[in-house]
């Protein structure tokens, strides 16, 4: 007897699709009676016998009796082939009419119930994005959450024709966040992210999936998120959004990539407001919504006393900056047990929290708002924001005010207060994420930024101003190999020395510049801040430049074309054909085109 165990043998994961198994399941019955009552109708014209026209006995072929029996179940009729029928056909004909009818009508009853069966609806919709990802043979990223965080990370994505696949649980959000307006198709699932079994749907482990975003509005859903996905794709880079340390302390222990926490960001930008105001201008430049409007003019918080209404996550985050300054903070908080508990775990700073709203006068009188350099209406409902700011206002027109927005609905009103500075949690938290997935140098290099003075942020702020218009500017990075600069890595080759000015000239005239910054080289795991235009580019360096995106176009013909580069260079042009070569000849030492641009 042997001993060996069968071979396993392998089977598909679904050998027919849902949509298909309900299709059958449910239309077995209609199909059938159907084909019962063809068959009866169909016998008795062939049974039942007719007279031709010659006044003979004659019966109808299967064929003549399938035909009659189609069209008349159908349409009631085109007429009576091949002979005129007599008067028992016609009785059977009338009974086929009746039966085919009472068939149809059970069987077209059944397939419109079906159609608007949501089990159904959600199988079919489940199989058309399966597919449409199966589909996609480039590198995408996997936006789990369409909320306002989320659609602003797709929407940025996408213009930089990056692919992205959306997944969110309310069908309201995709209604109102239109992803058919988008610049590449958006293929998206109305389901719970959370459940591992859309992830793998939407291609999670596919080696085209190069990072996954959980951007939902709960915290223990974007941990799962972010757990699953470590675990189904180990490689693929995950950035989550957390508004709590302990679920953001989870998430990092699994090595999650980034964890990006909007309220104890907001904080960080605040010290940054502070510590350095052009500096906090130069992340607004760089870090802002893809074609927004930017801040000509740095903000300048004074220190002094400053009111923070809301003691909840928002305002621990900026009171413990606040500390750190050493500001004079007093806090107001509606709850007695969060004003205890306050006072129990910091006794030195015990007199600092009152209990209050912020939305009356009594109690800004009792935070001296008259006295106040700044408050900041931090409350997660926005009309009591909106409520203290007014009320702040009446009482003290020059103070400096900080409104947290909650809903995206309620903008316009935040924009009628005046508001110095609106904080919005997912704005923030769609900011570092498109710099975190689009340019991870810029993270870096705002890092690095910090650590420098004041005089070098302001002539920073004057560089980069003499690039930029009146909008956004653009943030790339190039890197010197050979898929993003085969031009320098032949030139290279070739012995020459490629330095910032030869990626700077412009390739269409030798004598202008192209308008952009080279804001930092990172070579071999250290980072030069602002290098020289005389900095010579060695292979393997990442350069983060900022300009206009007509600038970064300009500067990739440089970067993949050798003639470009020999002309960049004052190298003489090198054309590939005959004809090119006779009319380099004949205009040879004037320039490509106009120089007026």
């Amino acid at each position: 007897m042997s001993t060996e165990e069968p071979v396993p043998q392998e089977t598909s994961e679904e050998s027919i699709e849902p949509a298909t198994s309900m299709i059958m399941r449910r239309m077995r019955a209609p199909l059938l009676f159907l084909i019962v009552v063809y068959a009866i109708a169909i016998l008795g014209l062939i049974l039942i016998p007719g007279v031709d026209d010659k006044g003979n006995i004659w019966h109808m072929s299967i064929f003549h009796a399938f035909y009659y029996v189609s069209f008349t179940a159908t349409t009631i009729g085109f007429g009576e082939i091949p002979y005129a029928l007599n008067d028992a056909q016609r009785m059977w004909v009338l009974c086929t009419i009746y039966m085919t009818v009472i068939g149809w009508l059970f069987a077209i009853g059944n397939i419109l119930s079906l159609v608007q069966d949501p089990a159904f609806r959600k199988s079919r919709d489940e199989s058309r994005f399966k597919h449409q990802v199966k589909k996609i043979r480039e590198p995408f990223y996997l936006v789990c959450g369409l909320g306002e965080t989320g659609y602003e990370v797709v929407k940025a994505l996408t213009e930089e024709h990056y692919r992205a696949i959306v997944i969110e649980k309310d069908a309201e959000s995709l209604l109102e966040n239109n992803l058919h307006n988008l610049q590449e198709y958006v293929p998206y699932l109305i389901a719970n992210a959370s459940i591992p079994r859309y992830l793998q749907m939407a291609g999670i482990s596919s080696d085209y999936c190069h990072g996954v975003i959980a951007a939902t509005a709960s915290d223990a859903t974007n941990l799962k998120i972010a757990l699953s996905s470590k675990l189904l794709h180990p490689e693929v880079k995950v950035i989550c959004r957390s508004d709590l340390r302990a679920y953001e302390e989870n998430m990092l222990s699994f090595n999650t990539n980034y964890v990006i926490n909007p309220y104890r960001t907001f904080a960080d930008i605040f010290s940054m407001l502070l510590h350095s105001p052009s500096l906090h201008l130069i992340f607004d430049w760089l870090t802002g919504a893809p074609n927004s409007k930017i801040t000509n003019e740095p903000l300048n918080l004074q220190y002094g006393r400053w009111i923070l209404c809301s003691y909840g996550r928002f305002g621990q985050a900026l009171y413990q900056k606040m500390l750190e300054h050493d500001i004079e903070t007093v806090i107001l908080e509606p709850l007695e047990e969060v004003c205890k508990t306050f006072k129990h775990d910091n006794i030195d700073q015990a007199d600092s929290i009152i209990k209050g709203t912020g939305i009356d006068e009594k109690s800004l009188t009792k935070a001296d708002i008259k006295n106040a350099v700044g408050i900041i209406a931090g409350g997660d409902d926005d009309s009591n924001n909106l409520s203290i700011i007014m009320t702040a206002r009446q009482m003290n027109p020059d103070i400096f005010v900080i409104g947290r927005q909650n809903q995206r609905a309620n903008a316009e009103l935040f924009k009628r207060t005046k508001a110095d500075l609106v904080m919005q949690p997912r704005e923030i938290t769609a900011r570092m994420i498109r710099a975190l997935f689009l340019n991870p140098l810029l993270i870096e290099y705002l890092n690095q930024a910090k650590k420098q003075g004041e005089e070098w942020t302001n002539i920073v702020v004057s560089r980069l101003s003499a690039v930029i218009g009146e909008r956004k500017p653009h943030v790339w990075t190039t890197e010197v190999n050979e898929a993003m600069a085969p031009a320098i890595i032949k030139a290279q080759l070739l012995g020459r020395k490629i330095s910032l000015n030869t990626l700077t000239q412009d390739p269409a005239s030798q004598k202008h510049k192209l308008k952009c910054v080279a804001l930092l080289i990172e070579r071999e795991g250290s980072f030069q801040l602002m290098p020289d235009d005389s900095n010579v580019i060695k292979a393997g360096d990442q350069i983060l430049f900022c300009g206009m995106r007509e600038t970064m176009n300009s500067m990739q013909w440089t970067l993949h074309s050798m003639s470009n580069m020999n002309y960049v260079m004052t190298f003489e042009s090198e054309p590939q054909s005959f004809i090119w070569r006779k009319l380099s000849r004949k205009y040879k030492g004037q320039e490509r085109r106009d120089s007026r641009r």
